[in-house]
């Protein structure tokens, strides 16, 4: 199967491992195999079942398996070893056993002569899912949302070719690292995070002028003492590495320099070379100097073993420039009594920061431990349990803040959720404001992550003004509010957006116009970027840039992002979920005042029947309406990506890589009679009344651009075109975007955050 528009999503690491490591929470961790490792590529051929570094090659005498040379090179790295299943297999025979630590991606490299099937198998043999498997090498992607175990890797068939296995997990801390010990003759888990610079969330960055932290990765710099990442190819132990992160000079804590999360005990290895012999320093937080790297003209790797406090370390040249390829921390962190002893060194190692040990489970106490931390000069507050009931704002008003607020994972794997619902009654049938924003922030270099907000009279999240600057929304899910899940506003800039899910928001009163899914609008500042965030069952909009005169929004940039069904009224009363046979959700507002006036609706709901009440009740800014009125009069656009208005000219720049919209109304990709200036870069539309309604953009690039069963053709700028896949591609794009898509919103109602979950599309 030809790989579609380059648009399997790039796999991402989510580094909140760090803080299973520090703290004992949830996190996201990760572990491969490769068959060109030694452990494996000199097993030849296999006739019994053999474990090797925890992974089960599953074979019999008859029904054998063998490890052999081959060369193939998938999205710039090669994998010159493949375990050749040799045929169909089992649970018995001829299959890879393969450990899981709950919910689960699972990633393999693989080829075959001709299209054949990959099943994912549960230890019964009953099958989780499967992946066509042709002559080109390709990434497939299973996810598992089961329990702690092993999954199954085999044929349907004839044989194929398995380069390498990845299995992205989330683990719990406290009860899973007692688990994982009791099968381990150690006392100790370890954990792996890498971050390679061929990565889509760095490849593009370019000239590096300010600081800015990716994945959890801080890349320190300024406008005279700048890094770039640009391309250059190297080989280190036949694995190639196709982008660099150029330090261009000499460099301290505070400037070119990378800085980079650690435990308290951890292996970091580094991928590096220089034009010529040049020092590669390794230093604490305080910069003082804990090894000297040597760094030649030939790739190579350079690793340490580090022992101290858990917190950051950092990474700079001591003269001239050297490349770095790929960074990697190995961290070993003990499983019960380390994580507090952890946290409360790295609160006595700095200074500069107050690190808030106990976790939160009230109102009244976040905002308490928030102000606390914000008086002195940074923090992070932990949120824990299943709801924190709040009963009024939360405003982040700190300017160069430091504070970090965030959920603490359940034993279930489900995260806090900040409960506005008492908030909002006090809002029933009234306008609101900024007063009426869940979180709103108007100051600096805040977090908010691995937390779900909900309920809010307005915006769930709001970052708005001049001085909103760096702030991070991370691991977020924002739902069931009174207007946009987040908004990004009034200058506001530099803020990052990831894996952020937003959906069924609703401005029931304002007659659902303005709740989007995101809202980077009415002159919002530069660089605000979204990444993995998905939208989905908003009101209004899937993402809206809309501008007003002398707002204007200067750039904006989605990468990863998806969005599907906005702006369609019947969501909201319970008519689309039962056509859809879905239960009645009555977590939207809407449903609840429909079942205050109608005691008898769920029941017929239940029953399979709609019988909406027919009195005037609610209280709109075109007075009080009916339920009928209500959706006759309902304002909300059924888009995907709105990305200005008639205001917006070619100084509004757009850049949108690797982005997915489908089932809409109206737009999929939507000009809303802007002329901004746009690239697009590896995107799909399809089921759209337009699936691109862009003319006329001014377009600086435009590559792998896709879209099929639109209900209305294209509108493009003169001279670009669309491509269709093949009937055959539709298809297989339709079910696996499917597939992820009901497994995120499976995740969402389980209150687990999906940030380990992407469309990858072939």
């Amino acid at each position: 199967m030809k790989k579609f528009a380059a648009f399997a999503l790039s796999v991402f690491t989510v580094l909140s491992i760090m803080l299973s490591s520090f703290f004992g929470v949830n996190a996201a961790t990760s572990i491969s195999w490769n068959f060109k490792d030694t452990n494996f590529k000199s097993l030849g051929t296999i006739s019994s079942t053999v474990t090797v570094d925890d992974l089960t090659l599953v074979a019999t005498s008859s029904k054998t398996m063998s490890v052999k040379s081959n060369t193939v090179t998938v999205d710039s790295t090669s994998y010159t070893y493949c375990l050749a299943l040799g045929g169909g297999g089992s649970t018995s025979y001829r299959s890879v056993k393969v450990p899981v630590s709950g919910a689960s991606t699972i990633k393999v490299i693989a080829d075959a002569a001709s299209t054949r099937t990959l099943v994912l198998a549960d230890s019964n043999g009953t099958s989780l899912g499967t992946n066509s498997v042709t002559s080109t090498a390709e990434l497939e992607t299973f996810t598992y949302t089961g329990s702690s175990g092993y999954v199954y890797l085999y044929s349907s068939g004839s044989n194929i070719n398995l380069y390498k296995i990845q299995v992205d997990s989330t683990s719990s801390s406290s009860s899973s690292s007692s688990s994982s010990s009791s099968s381990s003759s150690s006392s100790t888990t370890s954990s792996s995070v890498s971050w390679n610079f061929k990565d889509t969330d760095y490849k593009n960055l370019g000239t590096i002028t300010t600081t800015q932290t990716i994945n959890d990765l801080t890349l320190n710099a300024t406008s005279d003492k700048y890094m770039k990442i640009y391309q250059n190819t190297v080989t280190v132990n036949s694995t190639s590495y196709t982008y660099a992160l150029s330090l261009r000079g000499a460099g301290s804590t505070s400037y070119r320099s990378v800085k980079i999360p650690v435990s308290s005990s951890a292996t970091i290895k580094v991928i590096a070379d220089a034009e010529a012999s040049r020092s590669l320093a390794l230093t604490d937080a305080s910069g003082n100097r804990l090894t000297t790297w040597s760094v030649s003209t030939t790739a190579s790797q350079v690793s340490y073993s580090y022992s101290g406090s858990s917190g950051y370390v950092y990474l700079y040249s001591t003269s001239c420039n050297i490349n770095i390829y790929k960074i990697q921390v190995d961290n070993a962190s003990s499983s019960s009594s380390s994580s507090s002893s952890s946290s409360s060194s790295s609160s006595s190692s700095s200074s500069s920061s107050s690190t808030v040990t106990n976790a939160v489970t009230t109102y009244s106490a976040l905002v308490s431990a928030i102000d606390k931390a914000e008086a002195a000069g940074g923090g992070t507050v932990y949120v824990s349990g299943t709801e924190v009931a709040c009963s009024g704002q939360i405003a982040l008003s700190t300017a160069n803040a430091n504070v970090s607020i965030v959920g603490v994972a359940n034993s279930d794997g489900s995260y806090p959720v900040l409960e506005f619902e008492s908030f909002l009654d006090s809002y029933i049938g009234k306008s609101t404001s900024d007063s009426a924003v869940g979180i709103r922030i108007t100051g600096s270099y805040y977090t908010i992550k691995n937390l779900i907000i909900q309920h809010a009279p307005d915006n769930g999240i709001q970052i708005k003004g001049s001085s909103a600057g760096n702030n991070k929304v991370s691991n977020v899910i924002t739902r069931y509010n009174n207007d946009a899940g987040l908004q990004i506003t009034g200058g506001a800039y530099s803020n990052t957006i990831e894996y952020v899910s937003s959906y069924r928001n609703c401005d029931i009163y304002t007659l659902g116009g303005n709740a989007d899914g995101f809202a980077p609008k009415l002159g919002a500042g530069k660089n605000n970027t979204f990444n993995y965030c998905y939208a989905w069952d908003n009101s209004d909009d899937g993402w809206d840039s809309y501008d007003k005169s002398g707002d204007l929004t200067p750039n904006i940039t989605y990468t990863n992002c998806a969005c599907w069904h906005n702006g369609d009224a019947t969501t909201f009363t319970g008519e689309w979920d039962l056509a859809q046979g879905n239960a009645l959700d009555e977590e939207m507002l809407m449903i609840r005042l429909i079942e205050a006036q109608s005691p008898t609706f769920k029941t017929k709901y239940n029953a399979g029947s709609i019988s909406l009440p027919t009195s005037s009740f609610l209280s709109t800014s075109s007075g009080t309406l009916s339920i009928s009125s209500w959706k006759s009069n309902y304002d909300g656009n059924p888009n995907g990506f709105k990305f200005g208005s008639a205001y917006s000219d070619s100084s509004c720049v757009r850049t949108v890589k690797n982005c997915l919209a489908f089932d809409h109304g109206k737009k999929g990709f939507d000009n809303n009679n802007s002329a901004v200036t746009a690239s697009f870069t590896n995107c799909v539309a399809f089921d759209n009344g337009y699936n691109y309604y862009i003319s006329p953009f001014t377009i600086t690039s435009w590559s792998n651009v896709y879209g099929f069963s639109g209900s209305s053709s294209d509108k493009l700028p003169s001279g670009y075109s669309v491509q269709t896949p093949s009937s055959s591609s539709q298809s297989s794009i339709r079910s696996k975007v499917t597939s992820t898509k009901n497994n995120i919103i499976s995740y969402c109602k389980a209150n687990k955050i999906p940030s380990s979950l992407y469309f990858n599309i072939y």
